[in-house]
């Protein structure tokens, strides 16, 4: 079988899909990964093949010329799990357009190379990044079944009917008059305990964290003298939010005192910008965190889909910071299965975000959720197991 995996070029929405593109290739399947050439060397150093699709865009100037005057923090929560933005106001309606239209413009710009590209190729299925729109339209117009892999919670499902809409001139294009932005399928690694309810055709598969090039640290080696805490920030938040929104020197002065070893990991321009910190607190360059959550009692995070579930598959409990509209729908989900806390961005104080995470280093509640939700994900088929399922949909 031929598989085209596509994503536009944001490593944060490839990385997800990577163990599955593994067990294809183990399986003796042909796999491709279609992207803008940005994305090329994260392609190849996860051990598969890039095809260039698409002109690189500079993402600042899209968002700029997108989003207009809006700032992602002003963007609607989105509606409760299941539901439609369909009854919001105009206003409201038109702030989540311009979010979902950064998406659509790269759509725009992948829509002609990945159209000739699976023309030429012929693969028997398309895996697509939920948010890159192109490939189910491209599915579509070559009859070509596309299945989409989410991150983890659903948070794209609520905009479907906001997202259709914003792709109907590139549907027109290709000539389409029937599309489904949601594709044909959905892998899905979330656990279902914390999934939003759809009316999609869910393959469920276990999430394996996967977040690039690694080299583990020697310090790891030995064990801590004091309980282990975690404190990553991501690898978007910043560059979407800005640093006005960067909590990691809060947490590291709201842990001043405890018998605790800070780890906090960030990527480059965040680990310049974080300095004088107290000798209890190790600032790493962009350490995995599937190396070093194994090592953590707890980790403090900014709510991201990925970070979530790589703590949850360690059976590790969270305290989370959300800033953006889709954390904070992520975080919900997580929270109400009791296996971490969160404070939204007014909430979190030096004084609430201390008392919020010697609650979740002290009550064993939260270890117990945790590990209940481990156990869950652990139950779910690996990527190679619904490998029939998809070989079904040809």
């Amino acid at each position: 079988m031929r598989v085209l995996m596509t994503s536009w070029a944001w490593p944060s929405h490839y990385l997800p899909m990577v163990p599955l593109g593994w067990a294809l290739r183990a399986a003796g399947h042909e796999v491709r990964v279609a992207s803008q050439p940005a994305l090329g060397q994260v392609i190849t150093d996860s051990g598969q093949v890039a095809v260039a699709t698409g002109p690189d865009l500079d993402h600042d100037e899209v968002h700029r010329r997108v989003m207009r005057d809006l700032r992602l923090t002003a963007v609607p929560d989105a509606p409760p799990p299941g539901e439609t933005m369909r009854h919001w106001t105009p206003e409201k309606r038109d702030r989540v357009r311009r979010v979902f239209g950064v998406f659509t413009a790269y759509a725009d710009a992948m829509l002609e190379d990945l159209y000739a590209y699976a023309r030429s190729w012929r693969p028997d299925l398309i895996v697509f990044d939920p948010t890159t729109y192109a490939a189910p339209l491209v599915g579509a117009a070559l009859g070509i079944p596309a299945v989409r892999h989410v991150h983890g919670v659903d948070v794209t499902y609520q905009a479907r009917e906001v997202v259709a809409e914003l792709v109907a001139p590139l549907a027109a294009r290709l000539g389409l008059t029937e599309y489904d932005v949601l594709g044909v399928s959905t892998v899905d690694p979330c656990p279902p305990s914390m999934q939003v309810p759809t009316d999609v055709e869910r393959i469920p598969t276990r999430y394996i964290p996967y977040n690039g090039r690694a080299i583990r640290p020697d310090w790891l080696r030995e064990p801590s003298r004091r309980t282990r805490v975690c404190v990553t920030w991501g690898t978007s938040t910043t560059r979407l939010a800005g640093f006005r929104f960067f909590a990691p020197p809060v947490v590291v002065s709201a842990a001043e005192g405890l018998d605790a070893e800070l780890v906090v990991t960030l990527t480059g321009q965040e680990v310049d910008s974080f300095t004088d910190v107290p000798a209890s607190v190790r600032v790493v360059r962009s350490v995995p965190l599937d190396l070093l959550l194994p090592h953590c009692a707890a980790v403090v995070h900014q709510g991201g889909n990925g970070t979530i579930l790589t703590a949850a598959y360690h059976g590790i409990p969270q305290l989370v910071l959300p800033q953006l509209p889709d954390q904070m729908f992520h975080t919900e989900r997580l929270v109400a299965t009791g296996a971490g806390v969160a404070l939204r961005a007014a909430d979190a104080d030096r004084d609430s975000i201390r008392t919020a995470l010697v609650d979740v280093l002290t009550e064993p509640r939260y270890r117990a959720a945790a590990q209940a939700l481990r156990a869950e994900m652990h139950a779910t088929p690996t990527p190679a197991d619904i490998l029939p399922d998809l070989e079904a949909l040809r």
